[in-house]
């Protein structure tokens, strides 16, 4: 009998389980709604409850559990989820109350890389960079065909190099994050500002826009939010030109809800990207668009259960 894995991704607004064969092939899939305010304790209880239902009497070999944040491996310790509210939340424990079976940790963006790497865009590549675009930025690193953690778990939070020191301030603290210069939220608040300053009489109030409203009206046509993608996009090319000078990937991954506005933001991204780059670089690199959409975390979730149980 093959074995099955189930992935669970759990993110800010919503949790996507997956069950999957050992082979990669999506059995069956789930989403239910996050709740974080209700604290971890309960979402667990919700999320095994999502488990049950998926997977009824067939028999899981282990769970893959993708959370956002820093994580204690060794411990099986969140140890901070602002997205979340949770600090220091012994989530595999939590898990080990309700389910015999084994359940690995990892990052939320890690997840999504490595489901990439073993079912998606990145199964070509031993070096790649998984980049999430969406409310925040994350990122997931794959080097020498392996999940790259960094020395304490944290490896990977390019959403955090800083592209301009006296730029907007960022929720970590910082200032001129890429988070802060080139995310959803970043979106949101250049539209915002556009309002202000009178570019759209006739539109919605300053508090009504959205990333997704920009992202929206720029596929369009709309010329004030193509300009915003346009800055969005230089911002990216930027902070991928940083990356790529320092760790030579083979291609970038790009994920999340942003790449909705994928055919008016990568050709941006990309010529960013030359442009930055120093002589010698990137001819051989790629710019590619995720394949697995919104069910990818959970999916990679799954495999990383499966090849971690492997080693």
């Amino acid at each position: 009998m093959q074995e099955k894995y189930l992935g669970v991704d759990i993110g800010g607004t919503k949790v996507m389980l997956a069950l999957v064969s050992g082979d990669g092939l999506t059995l069956k899939r789930d989403r239910i709604e996050t709740m974080a305010e209700e604290g971890p304790r309960r979402v667990v209880e919700r999320i095994v409850g999502s488990i049950k239902k998926i997977t009824g009497e067939e028999k899981i070999t282990a769970v893959g559990l993708g959370v956002p944040g820093p994580i204690d491996f060794s411990r099986g310790v969140v140890t901070l989820a602002p997205n979340l509210g949770w600090k220091n939340v012994a989530i595999v424990d939590l898990f080990a109350e309700h389910l015999d079976l084994p359940v690995y940790l990892e990052n939320d963006a890690l997840v999504a890389a490595w489901g990439e790497k073993t079912l998606g865009a990145g199964k070509d590549f031993d070096h790649f960079i998984y980049m999430t675009v969406s409310t925040g930025i994350g990122g997931g690193l794959i080097l020498d065909g392996k999940l790259y953690r960094g020395a304490h778990g944290a490896g990977g939070e390019i959403g955090h190099m800083i592209i301009d020191p006296t730029g907007p301030t960022c929720g970590c603290g910082n200032q001129g994050c890429l988070e802060a210069m080139a995310s959803g939220k970043a979106l949101a608040r250049m539209g915002r500002e556009a309002m202000e300053q009178g570019q759209w009489p006739e539109g919605p109030s300053p508090d009504g826009i959205t990333g997704s409203t920009i992202t929206n009206w720029a596929k369009a046509g709309d010329q004030p939010s193509i300009e915003i993608i346009d800055r969005q996009a230089r911002y990216l090319g930027l902070g991928l030109a940083n990356l790529t000078h320092i760790l030579d990937p083979q291609a970038f991954v790009l994920g999340g809800g942003v790449m909705a506005a994928a055919e008016l933001l990568l050709p941006r991204i990309q010529a960013a990207l030359e442009d930055y780059l120093m002589p010698g670089y990137g001819e051989r690199l790629q710019l590619l668009p995720a394949k697995l959409g919104d069910i990818g975390g959970a999916l990679g979730a799954a495999m990383v259960a499966r090849d971690f149980r492997a080693k």
